[in-house]
């Protein structure tokens, strides 16, 4: 199985693991190579080596007086007043020295040849230049291959006096500092494996958990359930993932909802559509089976019968024409042909043609002055049915012979809104959210199928909508109803960009 393969808790547990893994591997192999390298070495050859600076007094000037000794050592010629003063600083310093070249040639004084020839041989070997600083005291050994030169100097070591005996053996502080090391190590590596633990915590908690909630999410999904909500999550980048699948979790409920909503509707349509063809349907067929029948025997109750047919047939088709409106609206097959118009303008002029034909109804219009320049984006031939589909309803619905509707413009924000306010029968307050929809009739029309079909408001709303506008059912301050049409207004740059 290949690594991408494998499932994210097992990555993490596998990058948690190395986490853990090579920090203490490196520190085991740091502690270790540091542990043998002091073995090795020697502390008291670090503390010497720390010494070996200026600020030590005399310290800088034995060390060069070492070198030149050395250097002089392996001339091919040897002097020795070239190194007089070489030779008094370091037997100044406590060194005490033997240099032979063919026989012996120079001894501190009071030193012992032989003593020092031990002692140098035992810490530096017979053979070669070595230098060796520990416990006992500074030994060298400078041997010339050349000139046959050798020179051994032993003593005290100069950087250290010999009241600074070490406070513990070297042994003991091997001990110490190795033990420290180990301890170091040890609390170093607990404190990893404590680390890798929180964070592997912390992953599962900001991780694995949100997955496994969005995973049970999904499967509620799967189920139906669109109530399934996700808990509240972090904001890192599995967070804004999860709130994004809960967002489309939502959006799906809502378009469920629609859809549920959508499909009540279409019932009612149907049901509506059955209601309003049977009622005139069933008179067509009464009518005509009377005069079938020989019920109508006279001219004149025949043509009453054939006329009351006729009335009946009027009605389906006006119901059927209105139909065909409404299904044309609903599936978006509406082409308009779009035009600014000056608003008021336009309603003046739609009032003063429909004027004598509203009167002859019975039906008064008027129009509340509004100033100029306030411009809308409509389509001509769809905006004059809407005019008559709210004239007509208001028609329908009088208190009397005659209704007046009075039209009035306003400003809502970005919107105009065309306020047309009659005095019929009104509509109570509950029915008025449910006045657009499809075949929805008040109480006082419900009798009557052929004073409305139900449509006339759900056709005004759905090319309201496709203005971009909408429109909205109140109670009119003149005692019947008020619907107010609202259409975006027209900036003086989008005027200009037509």
């Amino acid at each position: 199985m290949r690594l991408r393969d494998l499932s994210l808790k097992k990555k993490l547990l596998m990058t948690n693991a190395l986490m853990i893994v090579i920090p203490i591997t490196v520190l085991i192999a740091l502690g270790t190579v540091l542990l043998g390298g002091l073995r090795h070495a020697g502390t008291l050859q670090q503390e010497v080596l720390a010494l070996l600076w200026p600020e030590q007094g005399n310290t800088l000037s034995v060390q060069f007086a070492l070198s030149a000794l050395r250097a002089e050592a392996e001339k091919r010629k040897f002097k020795l007043h070239h190194i007089e003063s070489d030779i008094r600083l370091l037997e100044g310093a406590g060194v005490r020295l033997l240099v032979t070249q063919n026989g012996e040639n120079y001894l501190s004084q009071g030193a012992n040849p032989a003593e020092i020839r031990r002692m140098v041989t035992l810490k530096c070997g017979g053979r070669g230049s070595v230098l060796t600083w520990d416990m006992e005291g500074l030994f060298f050994r400078y041997e010339g291959l050349h000139n046959g030169t050798v020179i051994m100097g032993a003593g005290a070591v100069p950087m250290m006096g010999d009241d600074m005996e070490p406070l513990l053996p070297r042994d003991v502080r091997d001990f110490i500092l190795n033990t420290v090391l180990v301890l170091l190590i040890g609390a170093a590596s607990i404190g990893i494996l404590l680390l890798g633990r929180y964070l592997a915590r912390l992953l599962s908690e900001q991780i694995l958990t949100p997955l496994a909630a969005l995973r049970a999410a999904a499967a509620a999904i799967r189920q139906g359930d669109l109530n399934h909500a996700l808990p509240p999550m972090g904001s890192d980048e599995v967070g804004a993932t999860c709130r994004a699948f809960d967002d489309m979790r939502q959006d799906l409920a809502r378009a469920r909802a629609r859809e549920v909503e959508e499909e009540e509707r279409r019932r009612e349509l149907f049901i509506g559509i059955l209601h309003d063809i049977t009622t005139p349907l069933t008179a067509i067929k009464g009518y005509a089976s009377g005069i079938l029948d020989g019920i109508a025997r006279t001219p004149e109750k025949q043509r009453a019968y054939a006329e009351r047919i006729s009335a009946s047939a009027a009605t389906m088709e006006r119901l059927t024409m209105r139909l065909r409106e409404f299904l044309r609206l609903g599936s978006d097959q509406l082409t308009l042909a779009w035009e600014t118009v000056d608003a008021h303008a336009f309603l003046t002029a739609s009032i003063e043609e429909h004027t004598p034909a509203c009167r002859e109804q019975g039906l008064y219009l008027t129009l509340e002055h509004f100033d100029a320049g306030t411009y809308i984006r409509i389509d001509r031939a769809e905006f004059a049915r809407v005019l008559k589909n709210l004239w007509e309803n208001s028609s329908k619905y009088r208190r009397g012979e005659r209704v007046h509707v009075h039209m009035t413009l306003a400003i809502e924000g970005d919107l105009l809104a065309i306020c047309c306010d009659d005095d019929g029968v009104g509509v109570r307050a509950e029915e008025l959210p449910r006045l657009f929809d499809s075949f929805y009739r008040t109480d006082a029309a419900r009798t009557n199928v052929a004073a409305g079909s139900g449509l006339g408001l759900a056709i005004l709303r759905q090319i309201m909508t496709a203005f971009g506008g909408g429109v909205r059912a109140e109670s009119s301050p003149i005692g019947g109803l008020r619907i107010v049409l609202l259409l975006p207004i027209l900036k003086k740059g989008q005027r200009d960009a037509e």
